[in-house]
């Protein structure tokens, strides 16, 4: 499932509206206890990390050594994949596991169903390289944790979650993820503080992409040499997005132009972007030299959500950020709501005036 966003241009902002669509010998070494505990299944590369993950009971740990492995590999019960850092390595092979689960064309791919979420999966000191679709992806999980992993070169996204709940994103690297965002999270009514923390991302269309999802804390990352820094995104679905904290981020150059295709529009020059959404708070971070030319380029911009249903941006809060050497505009609210509070930034333009 990928979701993103598409938009036409005018004098003004003009939001054309958002998409939704489909993305497309081991050994086990465990001590004999008389109570269950966890097992330990090392992987050797070129081995199969599906096998060993099939195999495996609930809470057992599948240990990768540093080497090359096919990836593809599906996850439905609670697991640990760890590798031994960046030199593990996970790109596509000859067969994709994902796409028993109609998730084709992921790296690893950890997928529940509604009102059954898979529970407790951690992947962890790995890499994900170049998958058509994303690195990790997780749907319809609970607690997904994603730490130390590389995702670069992944086609849509590098780390995702949708229908996703209390998910932990931290100290990643997410490097060139093709067409869309560096990290996702998308389709939850209350991600229940789904966690954005320690992590940098760069060369991507957007750092971080929080689309039509409430309940999400983002704090200490960086986001440089983006299209966008961070999006946030109400895609005129019922509930739309909010409730999101972002504070003490840098969020900086991002100034890479994305050139428009469906579903996603034209990016370049911004650091936070608000396309609607209710009651986010941004407070405390770094927003510098992000610089373009579009409408909705400059530091941090509010603008309404997308037709037909174009909510404003509303109940935000933007306070004590250092927002200086964007272009056109350190500070932009055009969000069609009077209820946004700008406080105490470092600043020195804004779009109305008197925002600084």
């Amino acid at each position: 499932m990928r979701r993103t966003f598409a938009a036409s241009l005018g004098a003004v902002v003009a939001l054309a509206g958002f998409a939704a669509y489909m993305p497309a010998g081991q050994a086990s070494t465990a001590a004999a206890s008389s109570a269950p505990r966890a097992r330990v299944h090392l992987v050797k590369p070129g081995h199969s990390i599906q096998k060993a993950v099939n195999k495996a009971r609930a809470g057992d740990v599948i240990q990768l050594m540093a080497g090359r492995y096919d990836g593809g590999v599906l996850v439905r019960k609670r697991l640990t994949i760890q590798g031994a850092g960046n030199k593990t390595v996970l790109s596509p092979g000859k067969k994709d596991h994902c796409a028993k689960a109609d998730q084709r064309g992921m790296g690893i791919c950890v997928v529940g169903r509604a009102k059954h979420p898979v529970k407790d999966v951690t992947v962890k000191k790995l890499s994900v390289r170049g998958f058509k679709e994303t690195g990790v992806f997780g749907y319809y999980t609970d607690k997904l944790t994603v730490e130390y992993v590389l995702a670069m070169k992944n086609g849509e996204y590098g780390i995702a979650e949708y229908r996703s709940t209390r998910g932990k994103f931290a100290h990643n690297r997410v490097v060139h993820s093709g067409e869309h965002a560096g990290l996702y999270i998308g389709d939850i009514a209350n991600a229940h503080g789904t966690v954005v923390t320690g992590n940098h991302a760069s060369g991507n269309a957007m750092g971080l992409l929080v689309r039509h999802a409430r309940n999400v804390k983002v704090w200490d990352n960086t986001f440089v040499g983006n299209c966008t820094g961070i999006a946030l995104v109400d895609d005129g679905q019922k509930g739309g997005q909010g409730n999101t904290a972002i504070w003490k981020n840098e969020i900086s150059k991002n100034n890479r132009k994305c050139k428009a295709h469906a579903p996603v529009p034209a990016l370049h020059g911004t650091g936070i972007l608000l396309f609607g959404g209710d009651h986010n708070s941004i407070q405390k971070n770094v927003v510098k030299k992000n610089r373009g030319k579009l409408p909705y380029s400059g530091g941090i911009v509010l603008n309404r959500g997308v037709p037909p249903q174009n909510r404003p941006a509303e109940h935000n809060v933007v306070k004590g950020n250092h927002v200086r050497g964007n272009k056109p505009y350190d500070l932009v609210d055009e969000s069609g709501s009077k209820t946004n509070r700008f406080h105490a930034n470092r600043c020195k333009s804004s779009k109305p005036r008197g925002l600084c």
